[in-house]
């Protein structure tokens, strides 16, 4: 048995009605749906295909309140996965804003929270920080304009530092830094530069939340 995600059954998650894009807290309480209805799978090809379920991913933003900055990272290759270990390659090379990943069984069964503790996982994983605060949960997306997003569903959340962030380099993270909001869109307008759906879907949300520091 491989590694198991949590899952969410698509009926359920959207009984109240289905959303497309981003998605404010203070609009819908998806939180307490997946907790209340979740449950484990095998992740690899049969669970990506499978749009019955959806698969819950907590999504980072790094913002620093003193600098009004956000960071910003590439994806590389994971010299670390283990052999049979199911490797999500698809988001290789592009920028993304969001630190995070899948909620698994072997790390978060039990938790009183399980999305809070893979949040927390995810970064003390992903990113050296100095102060691993408890992120604030602001939103969520769902996008199925893809088959990526046809099968995820993301729960957006914002981590505050006043310090350093430094991407580490061992889990695939070839690259991150900290940058303006001008420094954000100037990327994120360049056609050379590739930028994972989910963070433009985010942007604008989070682009507001630094202005108004």
């Amino acid at each position: 048995m491989g590694k198991e995600a949590l899952v969410v059954p698509r009926k359920i998650l959207f009984k109240g009605g289905e959303f497309q894009g981003f998605l404010g807290l203070e609009k819908g309480d998806f939180v307490s749906i997946v907790m209340g209805n979740y449950s484990y799978c095998e992740r690899g090809e049969e669970l990506e295909h499978d749009e019955e379920l959806k698969q819950i991913i907590p999504y980072i933003w790094i913002v620093n309140l003193e600098t009004r900055r956000v960071f910003l990272y590439k994806r590389g290759f994971n010299a670390n996965k283990q052999d049979g270990e199911f490797r999500e390659e698809r988001y290789m090379h592009k920028y993304s804003g969001g630190v995070g990943g899948h909620i698994d069984r072997d790390t978060e069964e039990g938790a009183d929270d399980p999305i809070i503790q893979a949040m927390l996982r995810e970064l003390r994983e992903e990113v050296d920080m100095v102060n691993y605060l408890v992120p604030k949960i602001v939103g969520y997306i769902n996008d199925d304009s893809d088959d990526i997003g046809k099968v995820h569903f993301g729960v957006v959340s914002i981590a505050e530092t006043t310090g350093s962030v430094k991407a580490r380099d061992e889990e695939g993270l070839s690259f991150g830094d900290f940058y303006s909001v001008e420094g954000v869109e100037k990327i994120f307008n360049s056609p050379e530069n590739e930028v994972e759906n989910w963070t433009r879907i985010s942007w604008p949300f989070v682009r507001d939340y630094l202005e108004k520091l």
